[in-house]
């Protein structure tokens, strides 16, 4: 290999002292409240470590590139926090991880951004890491209570979804014992009633209304209306198993502080 096409080493030094110099304009807003500059300091000096990349470096410089990249990435997840802006200080904080995956303060922000997005189990997880890693800033019982508090919350969350899915269970269990009950009522087992309103439904070439169900079977328009609300359910049934079974065949395979 020619010594021109030899790679050269790049000095990081200049880059590291300019996105310490953004750091520190970022750390002075904060203590100013004001989260905006800070945020767009410490993305400044993110984009001036970005300029090394792919590029040849001592082993030194690159760690200390990584270190302070972290660090920058975690201060603009506080900020970011402040600003209620949870989704970038969620990704924030993410970033921050990847780069150090056991720095405390980025779980906890991290957590922070999950709770208040109502993503408490993943709030929980992180909260988790923190107490595990010793809770950082926070004291022992500070890190215990939290856990404790979001296992709390996740937990009613998770109840909720089950009764509000007992509730639908019910409704449905009251919808086709009212159909079944119209059925008998007016004799239309052999009639086959329910297949020609499922057959008006589906062809569009009907306007099905409660009325017209009505005076077709001679019924009372609140029968007919629970009559024909049955129906549509079963047919949105049938349309929402016919779209799961093509999705399950299309995916077969084919033959609070800032860091200084």
């Amino acid at each position: 290999m020619a010594a021109e096409d030899t790679p050269q080493i790049i000095d990081g030094i200049p880059l590291i002292n300019a996105a310490k110099e953004q750091k520190e304009k970022g750390n002075t807003a904060v203590k100013q409240a004001q989260f905006n500059d800070a945020v767009r300091c410490y993305q400044a000096g993110i984009a001036i470590l970005d300029r090394a990349d792919g590029h040849p470096m001592l082993r030194q410089e690159v760690e200390e590139m990584v270190s302070l990249k972290s660090v920058l990435y975690c201060n603009a997840a506080q900020s970011l926090l402040k600003l209620e802006l949870y989704r970038r200080a969620l990704e924030a904080s993410t970033e921050c991880l990847k780069l150090d995956a056991n720095n405390v303060k980025a779980l906890h922000r991290r957590s922070q951004a999950h709770e208040a997005l109502r993503e408490y189990k993943e709030a929980c997880n992180d909260a988790i890491s923190v107490q595990k890693l010793g809770g950082g800033s926070l004291s022992k019982d500070e890190i215990n209570k939290r856990v404790a508090h979001l296992q709390a919350k996740q937990a009613a969350v998770e109840q909720e979804a089950e009764e509000s899915e007992d509730d639908d269970d019910m409704e449905l269990v009251k919808m086709k014992q009212r159909f079944d009950e119209i059925v008998e009522k007016y004799d239309l087992r052999e009639d086959g009633a329910a297949d020609q309103v499922a057959d008006w439904l589906t062809s569009g070439e009907w306007s099905v209304t409660v009325k017209r169900v009505a005076q077709r079977w001679k019924m009372e328009e609140v029968d007919a209306m629970d009559f024909l609300a049955w129906i549509a359910k079963g047919l949105e049934f049938q349309k929402q198993n016919a779209e799961n079974a093509s999705q399950v065949q299309g995916s077969s395979p084919a033959p609070d502080l800032i860091d200084n």
